[in-house]
């Protein structure tokens, strides 16, 4: 079947104006990615003072360097969630994961709606890969040994599951 995993970076929790938007296409039957599309949104990353909120405000320089090296293109969010939605279509994607995904489609549903905008989650199931990580993994020793190891914590001291501390 083919999948989509997707993310976002947005300016706040209450109103989260995406400026960066993420995907792959992926085939579980080939193990094969179809699609990898990286996309930062104009109409946010040219307000400056919109863009000051964001948590990651401070690798504005990295989209920057990524952009430049084609790695990342600029385009208004339009067209981002049309081309995201004709590439849903043209490879038969059937659901979606993020990590995090509730906040993720807030995100989407959010953005759509004040932009007034096609949703392209609108017809495809979004699962949540966080759960599945606190269902398999997080609470498991290997894991908690290598937050131990690593020093990756929460700021209350629980052991850290957001998607940083599992990418490493």
């Amino acid at each position: 079947m083919r999948i989509v995993v997707f993310d976002t970076e947005t300016t706040s929790i209450e109103k989260p104006f995406a400026y960066n938007i993420g995907y792959v296409i992926y085939d579980t039957d080939t193990d094969e990615v179809l699609v990898r599309k990286d996309f930062v949104a104009e109409q946010i990353w040219h307000n400056r003072e919109l863009f000051t909120t964001a948590y990651y405000e401070d690798k504005r320089d990295e989209y920057v360097k990524r952009m430049r090296a084609r790695l990342c293109r600029m385009d208004k969010l339009g067209r981002i969630t049309q081309e995201m939605l004709r590439d849903f279509k043209m490879y038969e994607v059937v659901c979606a994961f993020a990590y995090n995904s509730p906040f993720d489609d807030r995100v989407f549903t959010f953005n759509c709606e004040w932009f007034k905008i096609i949703n392209p989650f609108d017809d495809i199931p979004i699962y949540d890969i966080r759960g599945y990580v606190h269902q398999y993994i997080a609470f498991t020793p290997d894991f908690q040994k290598f937050c131990d190891d690593n020093k990756c914590y929460t700021e209350s001291g629980n052991y850290s599951t957001t998607a940083e501390t599992l990418y490493k």
